[in-house]
């Protein structure tokens, strides 16, 4: 190898080395959620959600979720992949294990998979999360659906957070609430 490339090489690690820590905290994947949902599922029915995520081991973060309305429990865990695209802009992908528990209709449990991007629109408080959701379920009635969702959040102060989300498509659902952000990297 050339000594000039050699050398570009090691410049454009140092570089690399240099600005990744700071494009890996442009979101914080540290934070519990939770809130007001409205579930159209198979009803219109209104009920709470509670999610959390912890970024233990960048770029993977585990997170649970947890949806219930008068009729249906939605257990969700598992773990997401994210990397900066940008200072702005981070790609996330995922997958989880899910469980239902459906009044008069029996458990189903089956796997989850989600991807899409987290964009922090510059100069505002104002954070969007655009994804897609697939779920996969052992049930008779409900073998898969996929969504695509838009999530919202504005900051309220460093650490709070208003947040709201818009789901459509075969799971159709909106929710209003708050997260509070523990920061950084555990």
């Amino acid at each position: 190898m050339k000594k000039s490339m050699r050398s570009h090489l090691i410049k454009a690690g140092v570089m690399t080395m240099l600005l990744a820590p700071t494009f890996a905290y442009a979101h914080d994947y540290n934070y519990i959620e939770g809130g007001y949902l409205n579930w159209d599922q198979p009803g219109d029915d209104s009920g709470y959600h509670l999610k959390g995520s912890v970024d233990v081991l960048s770029p993977i973060a585990p997170f649970i979720e947890y949806n219930s309305v008068d009729n249906v429990d939605q257990l969700s865990l598992g773990g997401i992949f994210h990397a900066p695209l940008t200072p702005q802009v981070d790609v996330i992908l995922g997958g989880s294990y899910e469980h239902f528990d459906v009044d008069h209709g029996g458990d189903a449990s089956g796997y989850g998979l989600r991807g899409g991007l987290r964009w922090s629109v510059p100069n505002t408080r104002l954070e969007l999360d655009p994804q897609v959701r697939y779920v996969n379920l052992d049930h008779d009635h409900h073998d898969d659906a996929t969504s695509f969702r838009l999530d919202a959040l504005y900051a309220l102060t460093p650490a709070v957070s208003l947040q709201g989300a818009f789901q459509s498509g075969d799971d159709d659902r909106y929710e209003v609430g708050l997260r509070y952000s523990f920061g950084g990297q555990i």
